[in-house]
């Protein structure tokens, strides 16, 4: 029997929600080419799986983090260790994140698992993080002591006024981009992996 694992993205759930972890079963409208170009991919996919001797199955990663990480992560990261980065506020907002070796086991796990076939994962590490949990762990991760004062909120919204490029990359920091991988865990997926080990590979 052929095997297909497409790696899509949450993105392609649509907007997450406002203090609620979305699942699989959640479907927003798309927030942009990005996210609509995966749905549509895994529409098309799951429409050979139903047609096809070939099984299809759709793993959406939350945000990947790992050594050499990249990305917004990446800028934040390298900010810090230079200096320049401002403390964050400490907010209510949840991301999900996965460390990329846990990816790699969640990969070989629905590809071995006959359960899998036609369906979609979210996979994540089974943590929320608020987005000073992240700069607090990335100060660790750089050998800096978290400053005990941070840039108030408002100071960033101010500065979001500017022009929407920067307003969306501050409701992007502060916005809660929550995914339950319950569903991924029930067929026994277990993450190894946390935040801390952000610059740390098993494989």
């Amino acid at each position: 029997m052929k095997q297909f694992i497409y790696v899509s993205s949450v993105k392609a759930g649509g907007k997450a929600f406002h203090g609620k972890c979305m699942s699989e079963i959640d479907q927003n409208e798309t927030e942009d080419i990005y996210g609509k170009t995966k749905r549509e991919a895994e529409l098309k996919l799951l429409d050979i799986d139903k047609h096809s001797d070939m099984n299809v199955v759709i793993v959406r990663p939350t945000l990947v983090y790992g050594p050499r990480v990249k990305g917004n992560l990446g800028l934040m990261l390298s900010g810090i260790k230079k200096g320049w980065f401002p403390p964050l506020p400490k907010l209510n907002n949840n991301r999900s994140m996965i460390h990329v070796d846990d990816l790699i086991r969640a990969l070989l796990l629905v590809a071995t698992d006959e359960r899998t076939n036609g369906e979609i994962f979210i996979a994540s590490d089974g943590k929320d993080y608020s987005s000073r949990d992240i700069y607090e762990t990335m100060c660790s991760i750089s050998g800096k002591t978290p400053p005990q004062w941070h840039v108030p909120k408002f100071i960033f919204d101010i500065v979001a006024l500017l022009n929407q490029n920067i307003k969306n990359k501050v409701n992007k920091l502060f916005g809660d981009e929550c995914y339950s991988s319950d569903k991924l865990q029930s067929i026994g997926f277990k993450p190894q992996c946390s935040l801390k080990e952000m610059n740390e590979s098993s494989f």
